[in-house]
């Protein structure tokens, strides 16, 4: 890693950590939009899912209700203090066998080895990585054949930006590719089929890591 990566991740990190005590409080989640936005993913009973950029842990309860009775859930962010808040909330309830593991790590090095997951989930986080190619490698480097990258947010791509711009810092140039962009860093990747919906109340892409099986479709446009 570069040093101008070093020193982006870094500023990030310090950013994180300083927002996590107090996020719950100030972040507004539409827990039934965040389940239709994961019924794009069509996540499996037993399915071994990674969560990028976890945060304080939005995504875990239906993501281990999808996965239930055995999935896994791997829960990996960049901040210490943002892990940490997502651990005291939902370690103590995996019980004798856990089925959530917690990687404090950046996306561009996680920290498993290659195709152990079936399906990796960026909620919220894309725009944050600096170098969104490397990302998106390192996210399919992880799946098995056959699995897929959701990254999505709960809005359009025009006020994700909005957004980040208006806070400045550390975070206002962390922007949303355009569709057709977006689409051809999945295929840069390594990943096929891309799928991009950019609407009013969401943006979703999709990609599979290898030719979808015969009678594989594009998801449904829910909203």
């Amino acid at each position: 890693m570069n040093p101008e990566a070093r020193r982006r991740l870094k500023d990030l990190q310090a950013y994180f950590d300083q927002a996590a005590s107090s996020w719950d409080a100030s972040a507004h989640t539409d827990p039934a939009q965040v389940r239709s936005i994961l019924a794009y993913a069509r996540i499996e009973p037993g399915q071994c899912i990674l969560d990028v950029g976890c945060g304080t842990g939005v995504l875990i309860p239906p993501l281990l209700e999808l996965t239930a009775p055995d999935g896994h859930v791997y829960a990996l962010d960049l901040s210490p203090q943002m892990l940490e808040q997502c651990r005291r909330k939902y370690a103590p309830q995996c019980g004798p066998q856990p089925r959530v593991s917690f990687l404090l790590a950046p996306v561009e090095a996680i920290p498993l080895a290659s195709a152990v997951c079936h399906g990796v989930v960026c909620y919220s986080s894309f725009p944050h990585f600096a170098d969104k190619k490397s990302a998106l490698e390192e996210m399919a480097r992880v799946l098995r054949p056959g699995g897929w990258v959701l990254v999505a947010h709960g809005t359009s791509r025009a006020e994700v930006n909005r957004i980040h711009q208006q806070i400045g810092g550390p975070v206002a140039g962390d922007l949303l590719p355009e569709a057709e962009d977006m689409a051809a860093l999945l295929g840069a990747a390594g990943l096929v089929d891309p799928w991009v919906l950019d609407a009013e109340d969401r943006y979703v892409a999709l990609a599979w890591k290898e030719e979808p099986r015969a009678g594989k479709t594009q998801p449904a446009t829910k909203r």
